[in-house]
């Protein structure tokens, strides 16, 4: 593999993810409940580690400008959602500044092909193999298939009717925002010096380098102030979060480990967790078959498998351009040893 490790913040990346913040105090209290979801001290663990990260995102918003694409690309969107908007932008930054340049039927392939289930359709392979999308019976019909909520299937249906049209709207809120991002990254320019170079951020993070794997040969791992407690993998490149060396170091060594056993059965104490894992070992699934699953909405299967991430219960793969999760079943057998020694 020829991962190329990026001691840096992508800006693209980082724009879109600052402007998915509305409240820094709702965004504050929904990182404390995440941290207390993971089995952490939430209150604790940010104010150890979050001040920089809440400088970075009050200074954005200091300074961002108010477009009137933001309600449509964020407002009242799930976090799959986000993370499709995300892939969108970096997957084709290259046509955002020159959206001219992208031809509509290939751009609307490129989008669908983005949303299919792979595991239900076998046959799809690459874009190319999808149907011919360019009538508005195709679309509908097309649309009926997706493993999209029935209420954000119209914000899909937006897109591929006018893929090209959306990403120049899309590409000109990130230009409009860039300078906010530049400010935010400046009043933080020696904590985050120090997180990017931080020891164990990277090299020889266990949870990394799996993400690592699933990246397309010679392409970019960015570190992350935006999204600092999260593993993110695009198609072509991956996002890792600035604090996330916080709570892998030293996850094997003595005190620390008796905390991951807290951790991981804090976890296990969660019905939704379990029933994840219980629906793992039948068979690895991507989010949104999870969610059908187990009659749970994706944004919170995404909320429950960033706690069974950091816990090491699941893992992930990529198979045709998807990220599927799997049971780590390693991982259990050691919990369940070290549960073992620690009371009988």
């Amino acid at each position: 593999m020829g991962i190329v490790l990026k001691r840096e913040l992508d800006p693209l990346f980082e724009t879109l993810a600052l402007l998915s913040v509305e409240n820094p105090e709702t965004w504050r209290e929904e990182i404390i409940r995440d941290l207390n979801g993971f089995g952490l001290g939430g209150e604790m663990f940010y104010q150890k580690h979050f001040p920089p990260v809440e400088k970075y995102v009050r200074t954005f918003l200091k300074h961002k400008v108010k477009t009137p694409q933001e309600e449509f690309f964020y407002k009242d969107k799930s976090q799959d959602m986000f993370f499709w908007i995300v892939a969108l932008a970096v997957e084709n930054r290259q046509y955002l500044d020159n959206p001219g340049q992208a031809d509509p039927a290939a751009m609307r392939r490129r989008l669908a092909y983005y949303l299919v289930d792979m595991e239900k359709n076998p046959d799809i392979k690459t874009e190319d193999d999808l149907p011919d999308l360019s009538g508005e019976k195709a679309l509908l019909e097309f649309m009926d298939g997706l493993p999209v909520k029935s209420e954000e299937k119209w914000y899909v249906l937006d897109w591929l009717r006018r893929p090209v049209y959306r990403l120049e709207q899309l590409g000109e809120m990130i230009r409009l925002n860039l300078p906010a991002f530049e400010k935010a990254r400046d009043s933080v320019k020696k904590p985050l010096e120090k997180l990017l170079q931080k020891k164990g951020n990277l090299e020889g993070n266990e949870s990394y380098a799996k993400m690592a794997e699933l990246c397309e040969e010679n392409q970019a791992v960015y570190m992350s102030m935006g999204v600092p407690l999260a593993q993110i993998v695009m198609l072509t490149c991956g996002y890792h979060g600035v604090l996330m060396g916080y709570l892998d170091t030293g996850k094997h060594s003595g005190n620390v480990s008796k905390e991951m056993v807290i951790r991981q059965a804090k976890a296990l104490s969660d019905q939704s967790k379990l029933d994840i894992l219980c629906d793992l070992k039948c068979s690895r699934k991507f989010n949104l078959e999870l969610a059908e699953s187990l009659g749970l909405s994706p944004s919170t299967v995404s909320h429950h498998m960033n706690s069974l991430l950091l816990c090491d219960f699941v893992t992930v793969e990529k198979r045709d351009g998807k990220v599927y999760y799997c049971l780590q079943e390693d991982t259990i057998r050691e919990f369940l040893k070290k549960v073992e020694e620690m009371l009988l």
